[in-house]
């Protein structure tokens, strides 16, 4: 049930949402708390759309010793947010039903996966397989990152809430400048997603593309990156972490951005790149095929010589805009603000509270000060 709204709300200089006017208490909102295993920059861009128009609490869980003060912040708050449905996750579950607070849950990747053939997903063990059938079974709603997500976690559990809402690109901040030769992937570092993002792959094209300059952006996070050292040519460039807006005016310089992995839930950095006119270079996997559609090129995933020719088709393509235009139309910040608006007062519980106060103090709201 939707509550009266009042006044519209700015967001970019566009109006795209209003304040929620709850019976009896106008100017009330829902006090929600964020809970995220990590800070991550799409977890921090949904805490902004969030403050929008609700009262939010970030709280970043680390291990079991958060329990306590966990169970304490649901009890203050109106809504739990949280992100992914893990071991932590269906603890919040639970105590959002006993307390009688609603749960919104954003799920769609890890949390729901189970590949054993590159050892990935949350759900190669018991403990994490039950953690998702009870949070995203007593979930209010499941926002999932995309429809291929969406399929999976119906197939997980088939009575849960589930709703698509893409992940959103600011598109004022990501936009193209003067193309280079540049070939650009973005990935954390790390022997685990050596397969899984595909990174032996994209190092060892980078041989057969020696007009080309290339670019792995990502945090180092163990050994992996020696090991890459060891496979590479000269024009490969390993950068570690980049600043947002370092990153950003990378993606603007990159003809080709590349994709090369063996499943993606979703792949925000893709259409952040896409936004940048970067023409995208993918495998043919996971929820990919959403987020490119016809705007780039194709190749089987592990297969560096087909990487290769594709990557100097893209380089000598004109399709960079049509991948921002894809963007632009399907992937924006105010399409999230407004799904994720409708998310909230969906599962939000309002307290029921006297009829006839509610509508005394609606009649004082429309009648104005004295």
């Amino acid at each position: 049930m939707r509550s009266p709204e009042i006044g519209p709300k700015r967001f970019n200089g566009k109006s795209i949402i209003k304040r929620p006017l709850t019976l009896g208490n106008p100017l009330k909102l829902p006090r929600v708390l964020l809970v995220s295993p990590i800070d991550a920059s799409f977890v921090r861009e949904d805490t902004r759309l969030l403050e929008e128009f609700c009262d939010v609490a970030p709280f970043q869980f680390r291990d079991w010793r958060d329990y306590p003060r966990l169970a304490r912040e649901v009890s203050r708050c109106d809504l739990v947010f949280c992100w992914f449905a893990t071991e932590f996750a269906g603890v919040v579950a639970v105590l959002a039903r006993i307390l009688g607070r609603g749960l919104v849950l954003v799920s769609g990747g890890w949390d729901i996966s189970r590949m054993p053939e590159i050892g990935y997903g949350s759900l190669l063990r018991m403990r994490g397989r039950v953690a998702a059938r009870i949070s995203l079974r007593l979930a209010d709603r499941v926002l999932s990152f995309s429809d291929w997500s969406a399929d999976a976690i119906r197939r997980l559990v088939p009575r849960s809430n589930v709703h698509r809402v893409y992940l959103g690109v600011d598109t004022d901040r990501f936009r193209p400048s003067r193309k280079e030769n540049l070939v650009v992937s973005v990935a954390h570092v790390s022997r685990e997603n050596l397969a899984r993002k595909g990174l032996v792959t994209f190092v060892k094209a980078a041989s057969l593309v020696p007009d080309a300059h290339f670019c792995l952006i990502g945090h180092n996070w163990d050994d992996a990156v020696e090991h890459l050292a060891a496979l590479t040519s000269q024009n490969v460039e390993f950068t570690g972490w980049l600043p947002d807006e370092e990153l950003r005016a990378m993606l603007a310089r990159a003809k080709v951005y590349v994709q090369a992995s063996f499943s993606e839930g979703f792949g925000l950095a893709l259409a952040e790149a896409m936004s940048a006119e970067c023409v995208p270079v993918v495998t043919r996997v996971g929820a990919i095929p959403e987020v490119v559609g016809d705007t780039g090129f194709y190749f089987p995933y592990g297969d560096e010589c087909a990487l290769a020719e594709a990557i100097r088709a893209a380089l000598h393509s004109t399709k960079g805009s049509l991948a921002r235009e894809r963007i632009q139309l399907q992937f924006t910040i105010e399409n999230r603000l407004r799904e994720l608006r409708d998310a909230v007062y969906g599962a939000w519980r309002v307290p029921q509270v006297d009829s006839r106060r509610s509508l005394g103090s609606h009649a004082a709201v429309e009648r104005g000060p004295r």
